[in-house]
């Protein structure tokens, strides 16, 4: 099978290694390269017309977060009002790539030590899927996981000192985009765009 040579685009370290993880999960046999981004969404956005051009060249995988914004399609045609390239997929997680580990609900009670009660049935309707993973951490009876994951109390940070990295653990060890994609469906909209995504080489 002819591997598919793909460039990625990622708001942050852990949507890189939810898209490489989802690459791998997809059944094409695409082959990642350099992840472009990784700084955020406004430097994602800014540079994004620019990825665009290049997918001429070589195709582009994009992942980034929802956010506060209506829709998907609104933001796409926002970012990219003269439209997307073919060999470009654009990607919107609903409403935090949070939301597509927390869609593996079995998997992520079991990983944290909560209940799957706990774990929402529609995670892409929560409004803030990162701190509801905190909030969850901190019920979890593994104290190593509370204290990475979930801020020490006082702290002006949002998350815990290795926040992503339990995450990619997860990630990495756990996480199956298959079952996930049942309770999460902008991450069925990626796993079909994958799927069907023919990208034509120059």
């Amino acid at each position: 099978m002819t591997t598919i040579p793909v460039n990625l685009v990622a708001e942050g370290l852990l949507d890189e290694q939810v898209l490489r993880h989802l690459l791998t999960q997809c059944g094409r046999p695409f082959a990642p390269g350099v992840c472009y981004g990784k700084r955020g969404r406004a430097h994602l956005e800014q540079n994004l017309p620019r990825f665009n051009r290049a997918s001429a060249y070589q195709p582009f995988i994009v992942l980034a977060d929802l956010d506060r914004d209506d829709c998907p399609p609104s933001l796409v045609r926002r970012w990219l009002p003269q439209g997307t390239h073919p060999n470009m997929i654009l990607r919107i997680a609903v409403r935090e790539v949070e939301s597509w580990l927390l869609a593996d609900r079995e998997s992520f009670a079991g990983f944290l030590g909560v209940s799957v009660a706990k774990v929402p049935a529609q995670p892409d309707n929560e409004t803030d899927p990162k701190m509801y993973i905190v909030s969850l951490a901190r019920r979890s009876r593994n104290k190593k996981l509370r204290e990475a994951i979930a801020p020490f109390p006082g702290s002006t940070s949002r998350v815990g000192k290795n926040y992503v990295g339990q995450l990619t653990q997860f990630i990495l060890s756990q996480w199956s985009a298959e079952r996930a994609r049942h309770h999460s469906p902008s991450l069925n909209r990626a796993l079909v765009a994958l799927l069907h995504f023919s990208p034509v080489f120059v």
